[in-house]
C-alpha cells in the first residue's frame, strides 16, 4: 500500500504532470508560484510570512516567486497598513483567471484518468480517501486511541 501511495505522490506532484498541466492550461508558472496562488485564492490578502507558513515554502523563495508574480501581474504586494514594514500580497484578477485555468486543466485531467470507472466506483474511493486522509492527519498515537473508543 505504501509503494501506490508513494506512486500516486510522486505521479500526481511530478515535474512531467506540472508541465501537463501547465501546457494543457496555458498557465506557464513554476510549481511554488501555483502553490502561491492557489494559497491567495483560499486565504485572501495575507502577510508575506504567513504566505511562507500556508503554502510550506521557504521565505526566500516566496519573495523571489512573489516578485516575480508581481512583475508578471498575478499579484499585488503593498504595505500592510498596521504595519508599514510587513507586506501584504493578494491575487489580482490576472492571477484569479490565471489560477482558475489551472484548476479547470487540472479537473479535466482527472475527470479524464477516471472517465472509465462507474459511479460506484468512484464514490467507494472517495469515501476511501477522504478516510486516507483524515487518518494521515492525525498524529498516529491518536489513532489508535480513536480506534480503541
Amino acid at each position: 500500500m505504501e509503494f501506490a501511495l508513494n506512486r500516486i505522490a510522486r505521479v500526481s506532484n511530478g515535474r512531467v504532470a506540472a508541465r501537463y498541466r501547465a501546457e494543457r492550461s496555458g498557465v506557464m508558472m513554476s510549481r511554488p508560484a501555483i502553490t502561491i496562488l492557489a494559497t491567495l485564492r483560499g486565504s485572501g490578502p495575507v502577510r508575506l510570512s504567513l504566505l511562507a507558513r500556508l503554502t510550506d515554502l521557504e521565505a526566500p523563495l516566496i519573495s523571489r516567486e512573489i516578485r516575480d508574480l508581481v512583475e508578471s501581474g498575478h499579484v499585488r504586494r503593498s504595505a500592510d497598513p498596521t504595519d508599514g514594514r510587513a507586506g501584504i500580497v493578494e491575487l489580482t484578477a490576472k492571477g484569479r483567471r490565471a489560477f482558475q485555468a489551472y484548476r479547470d486543466a487540472t479537473d479535466a485531467i482527472i475527470a479524464e484518468t477516471f472517465t472509465d470507472w462507474s459511479a460506484a466506483d468512484l464514490h467507494e474511493l472517495r469515501v476511501l480517501l477522504d478516510r486516507v486522509s483524515e487518518d494521515f492527519a492525525r498524529r498516529p498515537g491518536a489513532m489508535r486511541r480513536d480506534r480503541a473508543s
